[in-house]
């Protein structure tokens, strides 16, 4: 079975124990997300393919009328997990951003609603800042270092960007010419 960035998502998060569906959902919208989302309906049919594979196994976890299946990484999972993480294969970048995509074609627009467009892109990677560092201290106090370092590379990024496109917004208002 060939097995996609979703895959991962999923083995990496059940290589930190047990979980549901929801579970995984949750904490990957709490610690990848910020460079790889992952949406319900990629992480069901996923887990479904993993189970069949035997990276994963299903219990069931229900309580009453409330049904819950919790994944566990099996060893082959696990093995899987470390080859792909220990494969040192370059990739390629790939940022896919919807606003980055119109203000690359911006020229369409007048200099007043791209500078309302920039204030609204700055606004949204300050807010990602913001919401990254809420978990920082939680995620500091793991022992998983790596986790913290992406989380610290996620505040910085974004706070970059932020910086960025506040530069440019100014430099668009004060008429300053774009270098060459």
């Amino acid at each position: 079975m060939e097995l996609g960035p979703t895959s991962y998502v999923i083995l990496g998060l059940l290589a930190l124990g047990a979980q549901s569906g929801y579970d995984i959902k949750q904490l990957a919208d709490m610690s990848t997300r910020h460079f790889w989302a992952t949406s319900y309906g990629q992480i069901y049919p996923e887990l479904r393919r993993l189970t069949q594979s035997g990276l994963i196994k299903a219990e069931d976890a229900s309580r009453g009328n409330r049904e819950r299946t919790l994944y566990h990484l099996t060893a082959e999972g696990r093995k899987a997990l470390h080859a792909w993480v220990a494969d040192g294969t370059v990739q390629a970048v790939e940022i896919r951003d919807e606003m980055l995509l119109k203000l690359f074609f911006a020229d369409a627009m007048s200099g007043k609603e791209t500078v309302k467009h920039l204030a609204a892109m700055r606004r949204r990677h300050q807010e990602v800042a913001a919401g990254l560092r809420e978990h920082e201290p939680m995620v500091a106090a793991q022992p998983h270092r790596m986790k913290y370092e992406v989380l610290k590379f996620g505040v910085a990024l974004h706070e970059w960007c932020a910086d960025w496109y506040g530069r440019l917004a100014k430099d668009l208002e004060s008429g300053k010419e774009a270098r060459k």
